[in-house]
């Protein structure tokens, strides 16, 4: 099914401490059109973001705290909803993710009238490390799971954070509060809910900066509250049964 022209596209950008290449991004952004927006959410970060030097028209959200990834989600999210933007897409602040692929993300939604596009990297088992083999095994089970609770429907790399959504399936993922770490969370809920996920194979690009901010005390953190989750997906299961 075709939707048509997607007139007015949200991109958001949530960062915590990651400000460095701000400026460059909303720049890059900025080139791809006047139908693109830019929202950057900043999740309380410690370091100062100079507004002065991001490109002309880029919105900027401070929140108070650092409430991580699933709230600065809804931010986004809701200022989609409020503002009719057609689709929104997700992109990181340390630079891993690539630009120019957005239209390759947005085409499926347009022309397909897709639901969730996720871009796949095809270059996320790489590493030798232990922190990379344990990372490996987390993505693992998360990918498995996650694939037994949507009989399949889930992406094959459910940590993925460089995906385009629609606003229709952002009115349906809306209801449900996202976590800290929230993507495993929200692909698990639009395969659930039986919407149109569709994958775009991509190699993710080394951070321009920064690094990783989940540590083993964090990604044991998500492996907990991912495991609540599915458990409370369960439950709702058997009642509805």
């Amino acid at each position: 099914m075709t939707i048509g022209p997607l007139d007015l596209i949200l991109v958001f950008i949530p960062t915590y401490n990651d400000v460095e290449l701000l400026a460059d991004l909303s720049a890059e952004l900025q080139r791809l059109g006047t139908r693109y927006r830019t929202l950057i959410v900043d999740d309380g970060s410690s370091a100062s973001i100079d507004v002065s030097t991001l490109a002309p028209g880029t919105m900027y959200c401070r929140l108070p705290a650092n409430f991580g990834v699933g709230i600065a989600t809804h931010v986004a999210f809701d200022h989609a909803l409020r503002h009719g933007y057609q689709a929104v897409v997700r992109l990181d602040a340390d630079g891993q993710h690539p630009i120019e692929h957005i239209p390759k993300l947005l085409e499926p939604i347009q022309n397909k009238g897709a639901d969730l596009v996720v871009g796949v990297r095809l270059n996320r088992h790489e590493g030798s490390s232990i922190r990379a083999f344990a990372a490996g095994l987390v993505r693992r089970y998360l990918s498995v799971v996650s694939c037994i609770m949507t009989r399949a429907r889930a992406p094959k790399d459910v940590n993925s954070g460089f995906f385009a959504v629609s606003a229709y399936a952002i009115s349906r993922i809306n209801r449900v509060a996202l976590e800290r770490y929230p993507e495993p969370q929200l692909y698990v809920l639009a395969g659930r809910q039986k919407l149109s996920i569709v994958e775009i194979p991509m190699k993710q690009q080394s951070r321009r900066h920064g690094s990783s901010t989940i540590t083993l005390g964090r990604a044991l953190g998500m492996f907990y509250r991912f495991n609540i989750f599915i458990l409370g997906e369960l439950l709702q299961r058997s009642k509805s049964e």
